[in-house]
């Protein structure tokens, strides 16, 4: 029940615009929703939304995904697809970690980055033992994260998070 309150309030706070980014959806870059969709939620998924991390409504940055964190609904809807404003409140918390004038700086990038990378420690990781959500700038899926956060655009515009229409 507590972990519902705090949600709750976290949410109402960013409804509220009280979280810094979301209060004036013009202030986030204007960064593609299809590729975030198609290509950076997948990553935020499988990466981040568990609910010992992001999965947490105790946590400043939210993802909802399937079988994890929702919004609202009952335990039976947890596995239910993603509803656009569970899509839509993961892409404006993602843009909100963008910097629009040091691309390369994001904290959308360099939290989850190996310190010895050039990235920031991330409390996370050490909770399963292993380092951080990607070892280097060559991972696959930090480029993936990059090139998005640099303004590549999905070619299909209508495409949709792998698994999210089962």
């Amino acid at each position: 029940m507590r972990s519902r309150a705090l949600f709750a309030l976290s949410f109402s706070l960013a409804a509220a615009g009280c979280l810094r980014g979301l209060e004036d959806k013009r202030s986030l870059p204007p960064l593609d929703e299809a590729y975030f969709r198609c290509r950076v939620q997948p990553i935020l998924t499988k990466d981040c939304s568990a609910l010992a991390c992001h999965g947490s409504a105790t946590r400043y940055y939210l993802v909802f995904a399937r079988n994890r964190l929702r919004l609202g609904g009952t335990e039976a809807q947890r596995n239910a697809k993603l509803r656009d404003e569970e899509r839509a409140f993961n892409f404006d918390a993602a843009r909100a970690f963008v910097d629009q004038g040091a691309l390369d700086e994001s904290l959308i990038l360099l939290k989850p980055l190996e310190a010895s990378e050039g990235g920031y420690y991330h409390g996370g990781a050490t909770l399963f033992k292993k380092g951080n959500v990607f070892p280097n700038r060559e991972d696959p899926d930090f480029k993936i994260l990059a090139k998005w956060v640099h303004g590549e655009k999905e070619a299909d515009q209508q495409c949709i998070e792998p698994g999210s229409d089962l």
